[in-house]
């Protein structure tokens, strides 16, 4: 169910090669993944129905269909079956069996470290299969099949998904509190990352951000007696090599294979992705949502455009979320000349929670902040005072894709 989605699309696609018989239906008739998905898999349904559910084994849903569409035919019908399950507890019990999983959790930065793991991997002549949430150019979507052992898979903690996987190499880039609509607090995070590091098997490796505070903290409470636990440091390592991926929290391990495949790595969609220009403005399109991940988004575009008028366009993603990190915005835009703040994006809330986009343009303390709850003014901002070379960031993990897209005159 909701094929045409990021994460179901790609380990449907996984599935189909691996073996299994494929199935699918979706709300949407086209989506940006439904495409590829078609080209592998022809049973595809357009809305759901409990007849779509006639011979099979498994009903693989995001997890979200179990709060959004639990009144849906196929959700009941399923359910009464026994056979619904996420998509992630389908990818850890049937597709990673037999594989040497490597797991990338943390906060920030799971996709585009999964997608160096993998394509160090590959150069290496593994082979790996890959799982991820970004699009990667040279694989044609979210995912890598490959018939090597390795199973190199992004961890995301939302939902506690990340506990359906049991890795044998598991690296943390960093952890700080993040999805207050599923995690109560801060303490519920640590407990939740402590529960899958205790996931780890086999040769149990740990590989850690020693530089990251919440790494640190994690690390104080863990018993690290029978895991093989390797410390890197981004800040002090610095190993001689130029990434095309810009930002210095990107760097890697110094070795010479590991050299030419990083320094060949391009990046993973909308990940300071740089979409093209319009009369001389370079637009480039981000998933940052997080205010750490947002100043270091902006840090490592401004390593780039040292010179250049640098725009910072943020959309924020949920109210809920937006109080709960309000106070985490101050500087976070420092590095930008020039900043807008879009209208929220309103996730699954049903109520602002007294936030709104003025509030997180004060908190941030910026003084060319602008705050704007309507696309339609936002734009006529945008087009009256944007001027050749100047550099803009849209960031944002909700429809931020498409004001970037907008802006690129699409």
């Amino acid at each position: 169910m909701g094929i045409g989605g990021s994460g179901v699309s790609g380990i449907s696609l996984l599935a189909e090669k691996i073996g299994f018989r494929v199935s699918g239906c979706d709300l949407e008739s086209k989506t940006p993944y439904l495409s590829k998905v078609k080209k592998d898999i022809s049973a595809i349904n357009v809305g759901h129905d409990a007849s779509h559910l006639a011979g099979v084994d498994l009903v693989v849903v995001s997890p979200a269909v179990f709060f959004q569409s639990a009144d849906s035919g196929e959700v009941i019908e399923a359910k009464k079956r026994g056979i619904l399950i996420t998509w992630q507890e389908f990818l850890g019990k049937y597709l990673h069996q037999g594989k040497k999983v490597i797991c990338i959790t943390g906060t920030h930065g799971k996709s585009t470290t999964t997608a160096m793991v993998g394509k160090l991997l590959e150069d290496a002549g593994f082979d790996p299969l890959v799982s991820l949430g970004a699009k990667i150019e040279s694989w044609g979507g979210s995912t890598r099949f490959g018939q090597g052992q390795y199973f190199v898979t992004e961890a995301d903690e939302f939902y506690d998904n990340f506990l359906n996987y049991h890795p044998e190499i598991m690296i943390i880039n960093n952890i700080e509190f993040d999805h207050p609509d599923y995690f109560k607090n801060e303490a519920a995070v640590f407990d939740s990352f402590r529960k899958f590091v205790g996931n780890l098997t086999g040769e149990k490796v740990l590989i850690v951000n020693e530089d990251d505070p919440g790494v640190k903290k994690l690390l104080e409470t863990l018993d690290l007696n029978k895991i093989k636990l390797i410390k890197y440091h981004p800040r002090k390592d610095n190993l001689g090599f130029n990434l095309k991926v810009p930002g210095k929290h990107n760097i890697g391990i110094k070795d010479s294979s590991i050299q030419k495949s990083l320094e060949g790595f391009s990046g993973a969609g909308r990940r300071m992705e740089l979409l093209g220009e319009n009369k001389g403005i370079k637009i480039y399109d981000d998933y940052a949502h997080h205010p750490t991940a947002i100043a270091a988004t902006i840090a490592g575009l401004r390593e780039i455009y040292p010179r250049n008028r640098l725009w910072a366009i943020a959309e924020a993603h949920g109210f809920k979320r937006t109080k709960a990190l309000i106070n985490k915005y101050q500087g976070v835009f420092d590095q930008a000349d020039m900043v807008v703040i879009g209208p929220i994006f309103k996730a699954r809330d049903l109520k602002t929670f007294g936030m709104s986009e003025k509030l997180i343009a004060q908190a941030s303390k910026h003084k060319k902040a602008l705050a704007f709850s309507k696309l339609d003014e936002m734009f006529g901002y945008l087009k009256k005072n944007l001027v050749s070379g100047d550099i803009v960031l849209v960031m944002g993990a909700g429809k931020s894709d498409l004001w970037a897209q907008k802006l690129l005159g699409n």
